[in-house]
């Protein structure tokens, strides 16, 4: 196959993720899935699975797209995710970039090594979801504690540990999820791509 082909594969497949990455994020109970008061998103697994399957940069790509997904969803959608970051850069879109890159980057890592293709895809899906759990609690954190300097009520500060609280619960279920799916949907793309060249 030549460089071209693998390039322009590589673009269709960067499209492919992206699209679904909006198709989801604006289909209810697909891509955030809400119960009881607390949501789980199953967007990280497509730029996870971005990540293995074209590498870190391109699964940055499809991060960003989810990152700005999520920004005009708290704008149009959901206006009260805006008292914690979810309209700026720094909390909604960087997070996102960093799942794709960590995760493309791992996997690159422990292809190289003697680790079977799934356990790679495993640890990938791993290393994503705890990227984007942290990196998007954290940078709520300093969000709420630099941006509203002053307006941290004891209220909010209650209701901040209560809502953190429950995105840890969704961190552990969503990273079983990833653990579980990455590896199967990686196995079931790459006999696809196998097959088409």
């Amino acid at each position: 196959m030549s460089k071209q082909t693998q390039s322009i594969r590589a673009l269709v497949l960067t499209a492919v993720f992206a699209a679904l990455i909006i198709v989801m994020t604006v289909t209810p109970y697909l891509g955030y899935i809400s119960y009881g008061g607390i949501e789980i998103t199953t967007l990280h697994i497509v730029v996870i699975l971005a990540g293995v399957c074209l590498g870190p940069w391109l699964g940055a790509v499809v991060g960003g797209v989810w990152g700005l997904s999520c920004i005009a969803r708290a704008y149009i959608a959901f206006p009260v995710f805006l008292d914690y970051g979810f309209g700026n850069f720094f909390v909604a879109c960087l997070p996102r970039i960093l799942v794709g890159l960590v995760a493309g980057a791992v996997f690159a890592l422990l292809r190289k090594t003697k680790l079977p293709q799934l356990a790679g895809a495993a640890a990938a899906a791993v290393a994503g979801t705890l990227t984007n759990t942290v990196c998007v609690l954290t940078a709520m954190h300093i969000w709420q504690n630099y941006h509203h300097v002053g307006e941290m009520s004891g209220v909010r500060v209650i209701f901040g540990s209560i809502f953190q609280t429950l995105v840890g619960v969704n961190g552990v279920i969503e990273l079983v999820a990833a653990i579980i799916l990455v590896p199967a949907l990686y196995r079931a793309v790459s006999k696809v791509m196998q097959r088409a060249r």
